[in-house]
């Protein structure tokens, strides 16, 4: 019971959910598509679900909980410099959700994954059996050739990504002795990470599940409309 008083809850539901749940999609879908053959069908429904997921968190990155909104670590140069130089001098940083480096990465990878999955849509493949994505007939067959060559390298590109994202979240538990990934887990983290001793942890708003439920089925309705057959 002592060890939960001095836990301070940082993360929703809804963002935990997602990370994992992107976790195991991307995972999915590449390896699907290295398979290939049968597995092509699971690579393309697991791309569908990676773009609802997605449109979701973009939403929720706008009216989500405070530490799940964009405004709430999408900082500039200035931030990130100055975050890195007291990490440099061993200083002691404080957060509720992501610091300023962590927090662009997390932008750069959503729009990473975001670009995989919209290229595929329009990817097409007659080595494997002439296997189309949902949109390659709606634009020019030069455009599907660009495209279809964009998801099959951008793909080592999002690989490196995700190996910089674990690393740094390793990093993290090993030089700083902060369990990133176990805060993603129980959506908590140590009062001493979140705020100076003698500091109340900064006030954070969480938003509604029924919110996120509704916004969750909307993406769904939009990545539905876009790839259903015409």
């Amino acid at each position: 019971m002592a060890d939960d008083k001095k836990k301070v809850r940082v993360w929703d539901a809804p963002v935990r959910l997602f990370h994992w749940a992107l976790v195991i999609l991307i995972a999915t879908s590449y390896f699907s598509g290295r398979a290939a053959g049968d597995w092509m069908k699971l690579h393309f429904w697991a791309g569908y679900a990676i773009l609802a997921l997605l449109l979701f968190r973009i939403a929720w990155g706008f009216v989500g909980s405070t530490t799940a909104r964009f405004s709430s670590f999408v900082k500039g140069p200035g931030a990130w410099l100055g975050y890195l130089a007291t990490v440099l001098r061993g200083g002691k940083t404080y957060e509720a959700g992501h610091n300023p480096v962590g927090g662009i990465m997390v932008v750069v990878l959503l729009l990473a994954v975001l670009a995989q999955a919209t290229a595929g849509l329009f990817s097409a493949d007659t080595d494997l059996g002439t296997v189309n994505g949902p949109l390659a007939t709606k634009i020019a067959d030069a455009w599907v050739d660009r495209l279809t060559a964009f998801h099959k390298t951008w793909v080592n590109v999002l690989l490196l990504l995700v190996a910089l994202h674990v690393l740094a979240a390793v990093g993290y538990l090993v030089v700083k002795r902060q369990n990133l990934i176990g805060a993603m887990i129980t959506g908590r983290k140590p009062a001493d990470e979140v705020a100076p001793p003698g500091k109340p942890a900064p006030p954070l708003s969480f938003a509604s599940p029924r919110l996120a439920v509704s916004l969750l089925i909307a993406a769904a309705a939009i990545v539905y409309f876009v790839v259903r057959p015409a």
